[in-house]
């Protein structure tokens, strides 16, 4: 008798709660309150988030090189390979295509760049400006701890190197780059990095599918890491510069077919003529 009480009491105060019209609908699996017509459901994720994140996805992408230069895409084809719908991936691929990592043809649809020699002499020059910059800002900042990182992401390295799986070995050297650079909060350094980056990601990828290439890398980057080890910064600096001048990264091999890549740096001369828009704020 006063287990009915006590029900009829714990009903009328569920009713009390979410007023007449609130009724619990119950079904296998789901639970949903209705109250009038509305149904509370799951928040959405805003548009800016998927649009923000599936650019992101994109640009780790190119980074990595998941993508090879001279591979053709669809949107369609990037949109099923991220699991998005079209638009987020067709304004990803407009900021990329503007920040000159794509290209876009109506005739191809989306096309990876293929290097030139020209190209690859540039790209190696502004690392050196930029990536030399950002690890001489990140250096006076390292601590001891920061050391004890960058020796557990070159043993990822050495692991990834012995794979023979580029995209792998890839991953890895951008994770201790991005470290060594002080690249985890947005910066303007960072942006440039990234930029470089989306571009050159692609063409060092395919150089280090080469196993020599591989382990030379990794000699260079252990050269980085042991000299901050042992606080000796000018022989870190000295370090980073060898590792970006390595020279089986820039080597230059023509291609059967190839699309050539816009300058990532413009001319005077199109600059002249007002034909070049800037793509450094879209990376």
């Amino acid at each position: 008798m006063h287990r009915r009480d006590d029900d009829r009491f714990n009903a009328s105060a569920e009713r009390a709660r979410w007023g007449r019209t609130g009724r619990l609908l119950r079904a296998p699996g789901k639970h949903q309150l209705v109250v009038g017509r509305t149904v509370a459901q799951a928040p959405r994720v805003p548009a800016a988030s998927l649009a923000e994140g599936t650019f992101t996805r994109l640009r780790h992408m190119l980074i990595v090189g998941e993508v090879r230069p001279g591979q053709q895409m669809t949107l369609g084809e990037l949109a099923r390979r991220l699991g998005t719908s079209p638009t987020p991936v067709r304004d990803a691929l407009s900021r990329l295509a503007a920040a000159e990592a794509l290209q876009q043809s109506r005739e191809f649809g989306v096309i990876v760049p293929i290097l030139g020699a020209a190209e690859l002499e540039e790209l190696c020059r502004l690392r050196l400006a930029v990536e030399g910059l950002a690890f001489a800002t990140a250096a006076e900042m390292h601590r001891k701890a920061d050391w004890r990182t960058f020796k557990l992401l070159h043993t990822d390295i050495c692991r990834a190197a012995e794979s023979a799986r580029a995209v792998q070995f890839a991953s890895a050297v951008w994770a201790l780059r991005r470290a060594l650079l002080g690249l985890s909060e947005p910066s303007v350094l960072s942006m440039f990095v990234d930029r470089i980056w989306c571009r050159f990601g692609p063409t060092f990828t395919q150089k280090i599918e080469n196993d020599a290439t591989r382990r030379e890398l990794t000699m260079r980057l252990g050269d980085i890491v042991e000299a901050i080890g042992q606080r000796d910064r000018p022989r870190a600096e000295r370090a980073v510069i060898g590792e970006i001048e390595c020279r089986d990264l820039y080597r230059y091999i023509e291609p059967e077919n190839k699309l050539a890549a816009p300058p990532l740096v413009p001319n005077a001369t199109s600059v002249a003529a007002g034909h070049i828009q800037s793509g450094a704020h879209h990376v």
